[in-house]
């Protein structure tokens, strides 16, 4: 390959990379090739090649995961938080493809938090749904789920089929929901959830412990849901939602 002269060809590397990002050769959340591999593509050592990395990623262009290697950035996503947060909504308003994934379902004696949470007995059994949401094929979150086991029994079966538990609650007659609270932290991410969103242990994700109610104020679900702050930037409309808490 011939270079031109006169600017150092690791930037001369960088801006290829980036032709190739442009031209959808690489897409957002994409690993690219080795270093060993960019460096025999460009007939240039490692160095140069690492060196054209270090520049994107500073550009926030790329982002380099220790141990798994280097991947083209995802955009940030606006999720808002409101009265009626709706994950499909959000995704396809940003002209992105929703989806949702089941992990696992179980029936389970509600801790002290969650039997809280959802004011019912402790002890009292409750459905545990774990889930993935991802947008246009990119992992956004991570969700556990609780839910009173006697109002919705059967309702794993459904949330598996239609991808949505707002789709899922229409089953169960209940057309309509609100956001009651909303509780914003941060921290770094288990194993697990690491693995799930395929992000870098070492980078923080936003989580959200929300209640959810129905037109007689009655809890129907609380929620844990963590998000790659890499790819999401929380939202709160304050015209629609109820103040944090």
């Amino acid at each position: 390959m011939e270079w031109e002269k006169g600017e150092a060809i690791w930037k001369q590397i960088g801006r290829l990379l980036l032709q190739d990002i442009t031209a959808g050769v690489y897409k957002p959340g994409d690993k690219l090739p080795t270093e060993n591999e960019l460096a025999k593509r460009f007939g240039v050592n490692r160095h140069t090649v690492r060196s054209a990395i270090a520049a994107l990623t500073e550009d926030n262009v790329m982002r380099v995961e220790q141990g798994r290697g280097t991947f083209v950035q995802e955009s940030l996503m606006d999720y808002t938080l409101g009265s009626r947060t709706r994950f499909s909504q959000i995704v396809s308003g940003r002209h992105r493809l929703p989806d949702k994934t089941l992990l696992s379902s179980e029936r389970e004696k509600a801790t002290k938090q969650v039997a809280k949470k959802l004011m019912v007995a402790r002890d009292e059994k409750v459905i545990k749904l774990e889930s993935v949401s991802q947008a246009d094929g990119i992992a956004l979150a991570h969700s556990i789920s609780y839910l009173p086991a006697l109002r919705f029994k059967g309702i794993e079966k459904v949330f598996a089929e239609t991808k949505s538990l707002t789709e899922a609650f229409k089953y169960f007659g209940l057309n309509d929901y609100t956001r009651k609270n909303t509780r914003i932290t941060a921290q770094m991410p288990s194993k697990r959830t690491a693995e799930l969103l395929k992000q870098a242990k070492n980078k923080p994700v936003l989580i959200t412990e929300s209640v959810d109610v129905d037109a007689t104020g009655k809890v129907i679900q609380f929620g844990i849901t963590h998000f790659a702050s890499e790819r999401v930037q929380l939202f709160v409309d304050n015209e629609s939602t109820s103040p944090l808490s």
